[in-house]
C-alpha cells in the first residue's frame, strides 16, 4: 500500500511527521464537532493489517479504496486510487460541491407565471420539488395567486404557454435505458416539472413530457376559476412579459441534502443542468458535466481522468478516481470550502437515515451504525460507498470504495460494510 499527502490545494496544512498535527482551518461542519486532532490518527501498517485482506475479496471486483486523515491530508491507506472507475451515485458528490459552489447554498428555484398581452406563461426555474397542491411551493399556490392577478387587470381569456426553456438537449442522459422513467429510477429532464413528473399520485412511473403535464394542471386550475384557456402549448416567455405570480423553492442546500440523503437521481440531474446554464451557459446534460469539473478544478479538486456524463452517476460511462472523491471529502471536512459543510449534512447515517438506514445491521457491521456516514452507488456491476467514519481513537477519516465487475450487488455491498465497520472498530495505530 502507498502512502503520501493527497495532494490538495496549495496552502492547505499538512503538518510534518514529527510534530503533531494542527487543527484544520476554518469552520468544521457541525455533524463532525469537535473533530479532534488530538486522537491518534492511525499508521498505514496498522490499517493495512485490518482490512488489507477484506480488500481483495472476490466480491468487490475491480476495487479501488483510499483512506485519508483529513487532519494531516495524508493517505492512510490506498488501493488503485488513480484507476478510474464508474462511481455510480456516489457521483452525486461531485454535483452537490459543484451546485453549492456554484449556484450558492441559499439560492431558491423560482418557477413563475407572466403574461403577455393574452398570452400567459408558466415558466420553469428547474425546482425538482414543486408540489402539485400541498404548501406554498405548490402548482396551486401559484395558480390562485395568477388567477387573482388576471382577474385584477380583468383577463378572463387566456392562452397558455409551458415554458421550459431553460433547459436544452436530450431529456435522458448518455448510455440511459429509455425504460428508465417508467420504472421510476429518473424521469426525463425538464426545467418545469411538478410532483416528481408522476404519471399519477403513488406512482413511481414518469410522464414523457413534465412541462406539458405541468402546463395541462396549471390550466385546469385556471378553468376552474373561470378563466378560459383556448390552448396549452410550449412556447416561450418573451422578453416584454410581466411577472404575474411566483413561487420558490427550498434553498439549493436542503435540495442538496435530500439528493444525497435518498439519492434522488431527478434532483441532481437538475443541479447539474442548473450548474451547467449557470457556468458555462448549457442547461444540458453536456453543459453540466463541463461545468462540474471546471467548478471543481477551481475549487482544487484533482480532475484528473475524470469523466462526466451526467449528474446523478446513472451513465455507466462516467469515471472517477478515489481520490477526486476523497478530496471533496476532505476538503468538505475541514472546513476549507465552508459552502461545503451541506454534503456532510446530507450524507446516509449508517444503520440510522436514507440509503443507509437499512445497512450495517449484523453483528459485524453494527459497530459501525451512528459513526458511518457515506454516499452510496449502486448500478449492475457496481457498488460503491464513500463518507467518513469515526474510529475507535476518536479519529475522523475519509473513505472511499469503488468495485467496478462485481458479480453480485447484495456481496459487495456486505463486504464494503465491513471494511467500513472495521474502521470504525479500529484504532490501528
Amino acid at each position: 500500500m502507498a502512502a503520501g499527502s493527497l495532494g490538495l490545494a496549495c496552502g492547505l496544512l499538512v503538518a510534518p511527521a514529527s510534530v503533531s498535527a494542527a487543527p484544520p482551518t476554518g469552520p468544521i461542519p457541525s455533524v463532525y464537532r469537535p473533530l479532534s486532532s488530538n486522537a491518534p490518527a492511525p499508521s498505514i501498517t496498522g490499517l493495512d493489517r485490518s482490512i488489507g485482506r477484506l480488500t481483495r475479496s472476490a466480491s468487490l471486483g475491480s476495487f479501488s479504496m483510499l483512506v485519508v486523515d483529513p487532519v494531516s491530508e495524508k493517505r492512510v491507506f490506498s488501493d488503485q486510487v488513480n484507476k478510474a472507475r464508474t462511481p455510480a451515485s456516489v457521483s452525486k458528490l461531485l454535483t452537490a460541491a459543484a451546485a453549492l459552489s456554484a449556484l450558492g447554498p441559499d439560492t431558491r428555484l423560482a418557477t413563475r407565471a407572466t403574461l403577455a398581452g393574452s398570452d400567459l406563461y408558466l415558466v420553469g426555474g428547474g425546482d425538482p420539488r414543486l408540489r402539485k397542491a400541498k404548501g406554498e411551493n405548490s402548482l396551486k399556490a401559484l395558480a390562485l395567486d395568477t388567477i387573482g392577478a388576471l382577474k385584477t387587470r380583468k383577463v378572463t381569456n387566456i392562452r397558455l404557454f409551458f415554458d421550459d426553456s431553460l433547459f436544452t438537449g436530450p431529456a435522458l442522459g448518455p448510455g440511459w435505458k429509455s425504460s428508465f422513467p417508467k420504472a421510476g429510477i429518473a424521469g426525463p429532464v425538464s426545467a418545469l416539472s411538478v410532483g416528481g413528473a408522476r404519471v399519477s399520485p403513488g406512482s413511481v412511473a414518469r410522464v414523457s413530457n413534465p412541462a406539458k403535464q405541468a402546463g395541462r394542471l396549471f390550466a385546469k386550475r385556471l378553468k376552474k376559476a373561470g378563466i378560459g384557456v383556448s390552448q396549452v402549448r410550449r412556447g416561450q416567455a418573451p422578453s416584454r412579459s410581466s411577472q404575474l405570480a411566483s413561487v420558490s423553492s427550498e434553498p439549493v442546500r436542503t435540495i442538496v441534502e435530500e439528493m444525497l440523503r435518498e439519492s434522488d437521481n431527478d434532483a441532481a440531474e437538475v443541479l447539474a443542468h442548473l450548474v451547467g446554464k449557470k457556468t458555462v451557459g448549457e442547461g444540458n446534460f453536456s453543459g453540466g458535466a463541463r461545468a462540474t469539473k471546471l467548478v471543481l478544478g477551481r475549487n482544487g479538486i484533482s480532475t484528473a481522468k475524470l469523466q462526466l456524463f451526467d449528474g446523478s452517476g446513472l451513465s455507466r460511462q462516467n469515471k472517477i478516481t478515489s481520490t477526486t472523491v476523497a478530496q471533496v471529502l476532505t476538503e468538505m471536512v475541514r472546513g476549507d470550502e465552508p459552502q461545503w459543510s451541506t454534503i456532510a449534512a446530507g450524507l446516509p447515517v449508517a444503520g440510522r437515515t436514507g440509503t443507509l438506514d437499512s445497512r450495517f445491521d449484523t453483528k459485524k457491521t453494527r459497530v459501525g451504525a451512528g459513526v458511518v456516514r457515506a454516499k452510496t452507488g449502486s448500478l449492475t456491476g457496481v457498488s460503491a460507498l464513500a463518507g467518513t467514519v469515526l474510529d475507535k481513537s476518536g479519529r475522523l477519516l475519509v473513505f472511499v470504495m469503488m468495485g467496478n465487475k462485481v458479480g453480485s450487488i447484495t456481496s459487495a455491498r456486505n463486504s464494503m460494510d465491513l471494511i467500513a465497520a472495521k474502521l470504525a472498530r479500529c484504532g490501528c495505530q
